[in-house]
């Protein structure tokens, strides 16, 4: 092997080293971003998983107040017609 070939293959090497530390840079900084949408993903469903409590407790309440006004209704005399 001649020095230019040597020459040649170390810059490929040092490119290859080059593109390796910057893709791990990058497989880090997405990592850290992960564990940050995890984080928000896991808030966002607890929040969601509230509020739907909240809607069924507030469904329950007019059920409550339709059956409610259902028996008003049945136990009302009824009106005579003449």
């Amino acid at each position: 092997m001649s020095i230019e070939s040597l020459g040649q293959l170390e810059s490929r090497l040092q490119n290859l080293i080059d593109k390796l530390e910057l893709s791990k840079m990058e497989v880090e900084d997405l990592r850290a971003s992960n564990v940050q949408l995890e984080s928000e993903n896991s808030q966002l469903k607890q929040e969601m998983a509230a509020w739907g409590d909240r809607v069924s407790a507030l469904l329950g309440k007019l059920d409550v107040i339709n059956n409610d006004e259902e028996a008003a209704q049945e136990h009302e005399e009824p009106e005579l017609v003449v």
